[in-house]
């Protein structure tokens, strides 16, 4: 192979290498991460309790049993400056960033993580506090 032909066929593999991972980095398709909502024997609990979610996941709650249950986040336990997003990417509320309730075995609740920051966002269920049903979400950057 000639000098000028090797040249550019490393510049045109270089080329290709760059534009086609590029795209993989950053531009991975959202994810749904379930989270089961449970009362039983055993007691009040998510499972899993913790998990890492990158920004623009959903996070979808799914009663199980031991109703009912909901998704409240704890003000001074997310990043700064998350509540307004947060609550807004919460849907259905009850209160300040408090999920409506779910009811019905299977019904789920879903809050997505759209252009949050970073951090870590502390949650609880408000009928099973006392019983410290509380889980966590770190959320990665993109």
């Amino acid at each position: 192979m000639k000098k000028s032909s090797r040249t550019a066929f490393l510049a045109f593999l270089a080329f290709a290498l760059i534009a086609f991972a590029l795209p993989l980095r950053g531009d991975r398709a959202a994810a749904t991460i379930t989270v089961r909502m449970v009362g039983d024997k055993k007691g009040f609990r998510f499972v899993p309790s913790s998990i890492t979610a990158r920004v623009g996941d959903v996070v979808r709650f799914v009663d199980v049993s031991g109703a009912p249950h909901n998704v409240a986040f704890w003000p001074d336990r997310i990043p700064a400056g998350a509540a307004a997003t947060l609550q807004k990417n919460m849907g259905q509320t009850i209160g300040p960033l408090s999920g409506a309730m779910v009811i019905e075995p299977n019904e789920s609740y879903t809050v997505s993580l759209a252009g949050l920051p970073a951090g870590t966002y502390n949650y609880y269920c408000v009928p099973h506090q006392a019983m410290k049903m509380t889980g966590r979400i770190r959320v990665r950057p993109r």
